[in-house]
């Protein structure tokens, strides 16, 4: 009895802890600036929406690995057939620190971002951006 009471108090943190993890809505970036999370093998929030047309990527390295964030285009590819870069992204960010980019100017519509050091981006260190015109 006792257990089943502490379960259907915890229920409602559970709910809310997966809600903020992985949802299909996308985490709404004020400013112009979407912030970040890294780790093995992570990019949080995955989903990021900002208002355009001017971005900037903020990261911090939450994890023990370095990484970096790239903005890729979903719809342009390079002469080898990979995703277009846009920008220069972040530098590398080693565990503990905070890196930025650039600002750059996208047009509205939804970009890959990824973290381009060795196989993270196969491994999970990938989102999705979603620039969005003034509102």
């Amino acid at each position: 009895m006792r257990r089943r009471m502490r379960l259907k108090a915890a229920l409602p943190l559970l709910v809310l802890a997966a809600a903020g993890c992985g949802g299909s809505q996308p985490v709404l970036a004020t400013g112009g600036t979407v912030r970040l999370r890294l780790d093995e093998y992570r990019l949080l929030p995955k989903k990021v929406e900002v208002t355009g047309p001017r971005v900037r990527i903020v990261a911090r390295d939450d994890g023990i690995l370095t990484h970096n964030v790239k903005i890729f285009s979903t719809t342009k590819t390079d002469d080898e057939g990979k995703p277009l870069q846009i920008g220069e992204g972040t530098p590398t960010a080693h565990p503990g620190e905070t890196v930025s980019s650039e600002v750059l100017t996208l047009a509205p519509g939804t970009y890959r971002l990824a973290c381009s050091i060795a196989n993270h981006d196969d491994l999970g260190v990938h989102g999705e951006l979603v620039v969005t015109g003034r509102r």
